[in-house]
């Protein structure tokens, strides 16, 4: 369970089935902000002269490989980092207890030099701790391992179970560093299902491979008892995708903490040096303008809470991929510009039957984009019937150029 769960099993009113041919394409918009208290005067209609691409095929490449002593997790936001592919996943099972006797860790990580995506990945290594389990990547601080600890175990302190969740969202890496920026959510969860609490986001700086990221300290704090967050609850969670274009880190907020029923794509900029700065943030505030201030931010799209975005060569279009709420289906929107116009979303494929539930957290990696884009690998993660087991699997979609688009 990665954060961008909270939303997973929410109403999407963008999931409406319109009829062929429909223009009522602002209704979505309008019904999602309803109630956000934030502003929806510059709420953009998709593009009607956008019709989006033609996905040709969709070939299932099966499974991507994990280490044997974890049962299951999900996630997998991947790039290119020091000459490998980095992948970050979320909530992650293990077989057995790892260093700190948990069987349960909130995020986990495994890097492969197969960069070559047409048969399958594989190669992958999974870091690993004195115990022989692999390791998480965000590093928690002392209070939040000493609560994990004292609520885990035979003797634990009640509610047993309870804990401080890092669940890690989009990574990328700035090119004029070299250093990978990993988006996060912080949450408190309590013992049963879907029972957590969003308590904000930020973003961790990684260096090198060798170390773990760190986490910043924001001062003044935005969240006073924590004060790594960038975001509080009642602002996007920043982080469900982020890219470097002209020298700008974009980073798109889908959804809100607080506000179940959102699925608005917010989307802010800011130069990467400056991430940590939010007086240097600047917010999508609709019909081509930008803001200051972050309650002006309006969607720039409908999407989910964990999705990808990126720039496609084939296309010369930025591509979005992410689940539909309620289905199996992956959808695929493009855009000239990271603000939009944005196409309507349309089926990329239809993803294989969970065990139970959903696919929630279906996206592409840019890194493996095949004859220049005409080819991406999209991978999502789906339960399988024996409780905490799950597989994340690969799909490679060819696309096609519309009328409407470059050659």
């Amino acid at each position: 369970m990665a954060w961008f769960r909270f939303h997973s099993f929410r109403w999407n009113p963008d999931r409406i089935a319109l009829p062929t041919g429909s223009r009522f394409l602002v209704l979505p918009c309008i019904l999602l902000l309803f109630g956000t208290g934030f502003n929806t005067s510059g709420c953009d209609k998709v593009s009607a002269t956008n019709p989006g691409p033609t996905v040709v095929s969709a070939t299932d490449l099966g499974t991507i490989p994990t280490n044997p002593d974890i049962l299951g997790r999900d996630g997998g936001y991947s790039a290119l980092f020091q000459g490998v592919s980095v992948w970050i996943y979320g909530d992650t099972f293990l077989t057995k207890p790892n260093a700190e006797n948990f069987t349960l860790i909130s995020d986990s990580w495994s890097y492969t030099s197969d960069l070559d995506a047409k048969d399958g990945i594989s190669g992958f290594t999974e870091p690993l701790d004195s115990a022989g389990a692999p390791t998480m990547l965000l590093p928690e601080t002392p209070a939040e391992q000493a609560f994990n600890a004292a609520h885990n175990g035979d003797n634990c302190e009640q509610p047993c179970g309870a804990r401080w969740a890092l669940w890690p969202a989009s990574v990328v890496v700035d090119p004029a560093t070299g250093h990978a920026l990993i988006f996060y959510g912080l949450f408190s969860a309590q013992p049963g299902d879907f029972n957590f609490q969003g308590i904000g986001s930020s973003v961790a700086t990684w260096r090198t491979l060798q170390q773990q990221p760190q986490r910043p300290t924001i001062n003044p704090p935005v969240v006073a008892a924590h004060p790594d967050l960038l975001f509080n609850e009642n602002e996007p969670a920043f982080g469900s995708a982020s890219l470097i274009a002209n020298k700008m880190l974009y980073v798109y907020g889908c959804g809100i903490p607080t506000s179940g029923t959102d699925k608005g794509c917010r989307l802010g900029k800011v130069a990467p040096e400056n991430v940590l700065n939010r007086s240097a943030w600047s917010y999508y505030a609709g019909n081509g303008n930008w803001s200051s201030q972050i309650s002006e931010a309006v969607p720039a799209f409908v999407g989910d809470s964990i999705l990808s975005i990126a720039w496609n060569n084939y296309l010369q279009q930025y591509i979005a991929i992410f689940s539909a709420t309620f289905s199996q289906n992956v959808m695929i929107r493009t855009a000239p510009k990271p603000e939009g116009p944005w196409s309507l979303a349309t089926v990329a494929f239809v993803a294989m039957q969970p065990a139970s539930g959903n696919v929630y957290d279906a996206h592409a990696h840019s890194e493996y984009d095949a004859n220049g884009g005409q080819t991406i690998y999209v991978t999502y993660s789906r339960n399988l019937p024996t409780p905490f087991t799950s597989e994340v699997r690969l799909v490679a979609v060819q696309l096609a150029r519309t009328g409407g688009q470059q050659h």
